[in-house]
């Protein structure tokens, strides 16, 4: 069973959060989503929560960093297990099926990619960034969005009061515990690059990440090529 976590800042992906989480396969699952953003209209999030099964809205204050809310919705998470998923990036089908399967098989206490597909949205590009990195195990590296782990790791490890980098340093932490970090395969995510200024948290510029990057094809549509 696995409790998924995604806070947000932005009022107009409240569908792709929704459907990342319906469209999963995997049957024993929730979705707190954390509205940390003072004006969102928590109403609308809520109503649309309706629509769908085992959903909680919280709306925090923008003070609140996003490790805090991330820890906020750990204590709120009722399943062992905890998934990160950010609110702008594609999750396919198959993608908690497939992570909960890598950690049954390597018996990790928290899986993750490095190795991970970009889409550049402008220039209609899907690429690899950093290949070579599936399928092992790391101390460092893990795309935050990506991450799936015990919850009983809270109890040792909590996310920093830090609205950047509190992923690099959670997972830091994971490993200084002696917990095992597994990087899994690339397959069924997506991180999706727009070129608007100041969209993504992660605010490196496209062209280094185009560079760090193996092309995979030009195309509108990027969704067959990423699921297995």
């Amino acid at each position: 069973m696995v409790s998924i976590i995604c806070c947000t800042i932005r009022q107009h992906f409240m569908e792709n959060v929704f459907q990342n989480y319906e469209n999963q396969v995997w049957k024993g699952k929730e979705l707190i989503i954390i509205l940390n953003r003072d004006d969102i209209d928590i109403g609308k999030w809520k109503i649309r929560a309706k629509f769908s099964q085992d959903v909680s809205v919280y709306q925090l204050q923008e003070k609140w960093t996003l490790g805090e809310c991330l820890n906020f919705g750990i204590e709120k998470a009722r399943y062992d297990f905890i998934s990160k998923f950010d609110d702008d990036d594609y999750y396919a089908p198959n993608y908690l099926a497939k992570s909960m399967e890598a950690i049954n098989k390597t018996n990790a206490d928290l899986v993750g990619k490095r190795t991970i597909y970009m889409y550049f949205e402008a220039e209609q590009i899907l690429a690899i960034h950093k290949p070579g990195k599936e399928n092992k195990f790391v101390k460092q590296g893990l795309k935050g969005a990506t991450l799936i782990f015990k919850k009983e790791i809270s109890k040792k490890v909590l996310f920093p009061k830090l609205n950047l980098g509190e992923d690099t340093f959670f997972i830091r932490e994971c490993i200084k515990n002696k917990f095992k970090v597994y990087s899994t395969d690339k397959n069924n995510y997506v991180c999706l690059r727009t070129s608007k200024a100041g969209h993504h948290t992660w605010d490196t510029n496209n062209g280094i990440l185009l560079k760090k990057s193996s092309i995979v094809c030009k195309t509108d549509d990027y969704k067959p090529f990423v699921q297995d």
